[in-house]
Parts: C-alpha cells; sequence; structure tokens
C-alpha cells in the first residue's frame, strides 16, 4: 500500500486492496444521487443551471434503492479499513423529493457503522429558490466509528470545538462539488496525530490530500475520473 499517492479507480474495488485497520482517519463527500432520488434532470433553470452538480464521469444518477445499497457497501468498507481507534468523517446533506426530506441515516443506520457524533456544517448560504420551505443551508457530517476514537480536540481552533461548524463553502470552479480546505483541516486536527494516515475515497479536487499535506499527515487519494487526478497532481505541486 502507497502512501502519500493517488489511486486511480473505483473506490470499492480500490479500498478492498487497503489492509484491515490500516488507516487512522477518513474523509469524504460521495455524490449525493439527487437526479436518482428525484429521477429528474431538467436543468431548464438558469438559476439553478449555475449550480448544476455534473461531474466528470459520474452522472449522479442511480436508482434510488442502488444507491442506497452502494453506500452502505461503501460505509462497510470504510469501517473495515479504519484502525479500532479510527474516525470517518462522512460529509452528506437532506435531500427532498415528493416534500419530504430523506436523511443520510436512511442507509448509514443500516451499517456497520456507529454514529459518534453529528457535526452541523452551516453553510450560510444556499442556491435554494423555492418559497414553500425555509432555506437548506446545512449539510451534516457523520463522525463514524466502529470502536471508541482517539480525539484530539485541543488541536481543533476555538471556534469549531462546538458541533456547528460555519464554514463558507468553495466556489466551483474544476469540480462541481469542492470540499472547504477548512473543513477538511477540521476533521483531521480532531482525529489524528502528525504521520497518521488520511484516506479519502472520492478524492475529486484533492483537498483532502491537500490538507493532509499541509498538516504533516500522511494520506491516500482514491478517485474514478483521471481528470480528476491530473488536477489533483496539479493543485498538490
Amino acid at each position: 500500500m502507497n502512501v502519500n499517492d493517488f489511486l486511480t479507480g473505483d473506490c470499492l474495488e480500490k479500498m478492498g486492496e487497503i489492509p484491515d485497520d490500516s488507516i487512522d482517519c477518513i474523509v469524504t463527500s460521495p455524490p449525493y444521487n439527487k437526479k436518482g432520488l428525484s429521477r429528474q434532470q431538467k436543468t431548464s433553470n438558469q438559476i439553478w443551471q449555475k449550480y448544476k452538480i455534473d461531474y466528470s464521469s459520474y452522472d449522479d444518477n442511480m436508482p434510488e434503492s442502488e444507491y442506497k445499497s452502494w453506500m452502505i457497501n461503501i460505509i462497510n468498507e470504510m469501517v473495515r479499513v479504519i484502525k479500532p481507534n479510527g474516525s470517518i468523517f462522512f460529509n452528506h446533506k437532506p435531500r427532498r423529493h415528493k416534500n419530504r426530506t430523506h436523511l443520510p441515516t436512511e442507509f448509514i443506520d443500516k451499517t456497520d457503522a456507529k454514529i459518534y457524533q453529528v457535526i452541523i456544517w452551516n453553510r450560510k448560504n444556499s442556491p435554494n429558490i423555492r418559497n414553500d420551505i425555509l432555506v437548506p443551508c446545512v449539510e451534516y457530517v457523520y463522525w463514524l466509528t466502529k470502536g471508541k476514537p482517539k480525539v484530539y480536540r485541543n488541536q481543533v481552533d476555538p471556534q469549531y470545538k462546538t458541533e456547528v461548524w460555519n464554514i463558507t463553502p468553495q466556489r466551483q470552479r474544476n469540480h462541481p462539488a469542492p470540499f472547504p480546505p477548512q473543513l477538511v483541516e477540521n476533521c483531521i486536527n480532531l482525529a489524528t496525530a502528525e504521520g497518521d494516515l488520511v484516506l479519502d475515497p472520492f478524492m475529486g479536487s484533492g483537498t483532502v490530500a491537500m490538507a493532509a499535506n499541509k498538516l504533516n499527515r500522511n494520506w491516500i487519494g482514491i478517485e474514478i475520473d483521471a481528470k480528476y487526478i491530473e488536477l489533483c497532481k496539479e493543485r498538490m505541486k
């Protein structure tokens, strides 16, 4: 297992190559399957069009039952590879369909993971333009474990020592849903020491690798899209 390197391929297949109990911390955010949940792909509204989540080689449009099964398998594989005192920070959001909110706990509760704590990421804004609901401006970071995790709370900036993190999201440039670096750094500082190993199975534009590098942690990034791997390498330079 090479550290400080990107693995190109399917995240389940590549995680299958990682030994049991070998990762200190996972920080990741999967595709949300918003198209698959609604079964709609209309983007004619010009306001919405600039916020459309379009990945380079993934269409975010699975049948919802398949998506949930996929998420269950991925979370179980993440639980397998983390150490007994390791942590998983799994970023997801409430999704709406047919006047109902669908929470990630619908599938998380069916996995081997324990929800250690739920962190609320207050994005402070939203592209939502509906007037029949309150403005949805939060996402959740589920802190998942398989045992009691090691915790380094004193390494976290005092303003992020509560369950609510006020962090403005990254602007969309080369990737449709980039992680804000501050959020990633909070997670890494909270659950690791220098030299520990951090994994992101959905590496995207490489923010987790860059944050781990900055904080003197080792890292592994998995990404199915070779275009994003090249983007990661350019950013790392």
